[in-house]
């Protein structure tokens, strides 16, 4: 436990929003939002620690938080899958537990407990890079797509969400602009990174045993990948092992 609270970081941006809401008087507000951001986060790291990845940081920002976590990409869909969930799960979890011990609480924290709850869970279903949303659109993108073509997919569903988000919310709101600006970076980001995934992608298939759950004897170009699907590629009347094909496009010699 020790270990997991000393990866949290609290980012920039939260510092300058605690000072708000503590200068116009919101501090039960902020500790019950940091409080619902934590609880999330602790869903993530469960099954973060139970599929035995390890864990970067996890980063505090004022309208949710961000696990960053180190493991293969070619790892499994479904533990990614279920990562991902792991954050809205332990919020409905939370949701349950309020509405079981709301005699115990003030009605006003109550219902800022049932709001602020609520709003988070909601927002972090939104399909816009890097939230939980996304990320479960992701795995769902590869499960039935190639590596390259899920990657892209998400990026486009992003900005276009993300333009629909800021059209819905371009009044002066403070918040708002934190997190358009968040997750246009974020987005960028993840677009920047692309060339350094996909080799990256690439070389584990080459390195590791990856677990394979099918395998495609009728693969043509690189790029049509799957996770989780162990690829031959028809060549010169014979096929040839992925690894094979990798290995030549990287220039690594066999």
């Amino acid at each position: 436990m020790k270990n997991i609270l000393n990866k949290i970081k609290i980012n920039y941006y939260t510092y300058f929003f605690i000072l708000l809401c503590c200068i116009c008087g919101y501090i039960k507000n902020i500790v019950i939002i940091f409080f619902i951001c934590i609880f999330h986060e602790m869903g993530h790291v469960l099954f973060i620690k139970l599929f035995k990845y390890q864990i970067v940081k996890i980063e505090i920002f004022p309208f949710g938080g961000y696990t960053e976590i180190y493991k293969k990409i070619n790892s499994s869909i479904l533990k990614d899958l279920i990562i991902g969930l792991g954050g809205m799960l332990f919020q409905l979890i939370l949701m349950l537990l309020l509405i079981m011990f709301k005699k115990y609480f003030n009605i006003i924290t109550y219902n800022l407990f049932i709001k602020y709850n609520l709003t988070i869970l909601i927002f972090n279903m939104l399909p816009i890079i890097p939230l939980d949303g996304s990320k479960i659109i992701q795995c769902l993108f590869e499960y039935i797509l190639p590596y390259t073509k899920a990657y892209h997919f998400n990026i486009y569903l992003s900005i276009l969400l993300i333009i629909i988000f800021i059209y819905l919310n371009y009044q002066f709101h403070i918040d708002n602009y934190f997190i358009c600006s968040f997750l246009i970076y974020k987005i960028i980001i993840y677009c920047k990174d692309y060339k350094y995934l996909f080799k990256r992608f690439l070389l584990e298939r080459s390195l590791y045993e990856i677990e394979y759950r099918k395998i495609n004897n009728h693969t043509k170009e690189i790029k049509n990948l799957k996770k989780g699907v162990l690829h031959y590629f028809y060549k010169n009347k014979k096929y040839i092992r992925e690894d094979k094909i990798i290995n030549e496009y990287l220039g690594i010699k066999n």
